[in-house]
């Protein structure tokens, strides 16, 4: 498996981990780690769940893990991680410049003790939902963001 197939599954688990995958989505995220490459008896039984049975999805997730050998990471080590990985995917685009950044702001602000690094996202975000005539500008400002974040000044 390639680098970037390693690291969407890394973030796959870490959203679960951190709570930003509820249980009912699970299923859709068992099928994608089956596209990844990744196999296990109870990921193929839980990436076929019908939309309407899906109260055993947790409980389905844990054995994902233990069959795949994927242990819970430590929540700091797990919220930089995917604060860094939701910021790679806005810069590249694959993501939202505004869905980007309120998963950087769910995946960072309270998991790390509201750091001062993050303080320009959330006055960004504010502005984007108290002034929404500068919405345009206040994306192109998320972006500027991001990119320093990364360390790719623009």
């Amino acid at each position: 498996m390639d680098s970037q197939t390693t690291v969407r599954a890394r973030a796959i688990f870490l959203c679960e981990q951190t709570g930003l995958i509820p249980a009912h989505e699970l299923p859709e995220f068992a099928t994608e780690l089956l596209v990844l490459g990744y196999d296990s008896p109870s990921l193929r039984e839980l990436a076929g769940l019908p939309t309407g049975d899906r109260a055993d999805s947790a409980d389905m997730w844990n054995a994902v893990r233990d069959e795949l050998s994927v242990r819970h990471e430590d929540e700091e080590k797990a919220a930089r991680f995917l604060l860094k990985y939701w910021a790679q995917e806005t810069v590249e685009g694959r993501i939202d410049v505004l869905a980007g950044s309120r998963l950087m702001y769910r995946a960072g602000w309270f998991p790390l003790g509201q750091p001062a690094e993050l303080n320009e996202l959330v006055n960004l975000m504010d502005v984007w939902d108290e002034m929404p005539q500068r919405r345009e500008q206040t994306t192109a400002e998320l972006l500027v963001f991001v990119r320093k974040l990364l360390g790719r000044e623009s």
